[in-house]
């Protein structure tokens, strides 16, 4: 727990010591459980990494990289990595504890074994099918899965290099981390490349040749715009046809692009074309505001902590001492003040 929490505030352990003015060896036979953590020394390491001394004695296990970010880690620094899977850790942990006094709706999905069922586009059309989505558009992917019992997670990754994360937790329960910074968009098409990851990968054996980025953006291409569906529509594949596409599925205009060639609908030509004319008018890093997709917000960890609140009577510090929190990090981890709305505490 000293080291989930030391990387959660982006230290090293040198750095950490440095802090507490403690022998680097000293930190180090602690994290490896070679000696145990002196009462004044504890006392000492949650003041300095402003944590409650009770989330030091916390038992949970402790998920590695390994079990949940096992894609490439692009350029991000070990550093960041580190610090976003500590905070994820103990916001899964949070939300764990949470769970043990309210019942959330049971996670509604089986698995897609893409190598003996098929292709992550035949894996979205029946999950679709089982799920009695209608044709058309999904109004709301996060109230979708939502209301079949998966977590969405607005997440600070310390990076804009990182759109989302996705694991199970140790009881269970679904949870997909997306990047708080995303346009609406990019978000729902996140979601559900994640979704894909969820149904397709976590929790079943891969190989090593697969690429599993490339099955997850297909599924999750599949299961906000059906082929079938977006075929049907396409006359002439130009940048008003995009837009239009784009105002009804609420996926980006290179999104759609990249499924039309994706499906053989405009050949390589015709997709560089439409990339370079989007890429002219500066569409490709932000497509126009007149055509901004509305960001959707989670509900469902807030209808939780609701349920503390109006129902067991839980104030905001008791909510914050049941997740191992201060109340800063309560606020900002758990989004409480998402509009910068807070109250005055007058002398």
């Amino acid at each position: 727990m000293i080291r989930l929490a030391r990387e959660s505030r982006g230290l090293s352990q040198a750095e950490l010591c440095d802090k507490l003015q403690v022998a680097q060896g000293t930190i180090s036979k602690i994290e490896n459980k070679l000696i145990d953590c002196s009462a004044d020394l504890a006392e000492l390491i949650a003041t300095k990494l402003e944590y409650p001394l009770t989330f030091f004695y916390r038992t949970e296990l402790i998920f590695p990289a390994s079990m949940h970010y096992y894609r490439r880690k692009l350029t991000l620094g070990k550093k960041i990595l580190n610090k976003a899977e500590a905070r994820m850790n103990i916001l899964r942990m949070g939300i764990e504890q949470l769970l043990n006094e309210v019942e959330i709706p049971e996670q509604s999905f089986g698995r897609w074994d893409v190598e003996h069922l098929g292709s992550p586009t035949m894996g979205a059309r029946f999950l679709r099918e089982s799920w009695r989505l209608p044709k058309g558009r999904i109004d709301n992917i996060t109230s979708l899965l939502e209301q079949k019992g998966i977590i969405i997670f607005h997440f600070d990754f310390g990076s804009d290099k990182l759109d989302g994360l996705s694991f199970y937790t140790q009881k269970g329960h679904p949870i997909i981390f997306v990047n708080r910074t995303l346009p609406g968009d990019r978000l729902r098409l996140t979601i559900a490349h994640e979704l894909g990851h969820l149904y397709m990968h976590i929790g079943q054996p891969v190989s090593l040749d697969r690429d599993v980025e490339a099955e997850a953006y297909e599924f999750g291409s599949e299961f906000l715009v059906p082929i079938d569906e977006f075929s049907a529509t396409v006359t002439i594949i130009d940048l008003k046809f995009l837009a239009d596409q784009k105002r009804y599925w609420k996926v980006a205009m290179s999104a759609l692009v990249v499924k039309a060639r994706k499906n053989n609908i405009i050949t390589e030509n015709q997709a560089k074309y439409l990339y370079s004319q989007l890429s002219a008018l500066g569409y490709r890093k932000s497509e126009p505001v007149e055509l901004a997709i509305e960001k959707e917000h989670p509900t469902l960890i807030k209808n939780v902590m609701d349920l503390y609140r109006k129902e067991l009577g839980y104030s905001p510090e008791q909510l914050a001492a049941t997740v191992h929190m201060s109340m800063k990090d309560f606020d900002v981890e758990f989004d409480t003040h998402p509009f910068g709305l807070r109250l005055l505490r007058r002398n």
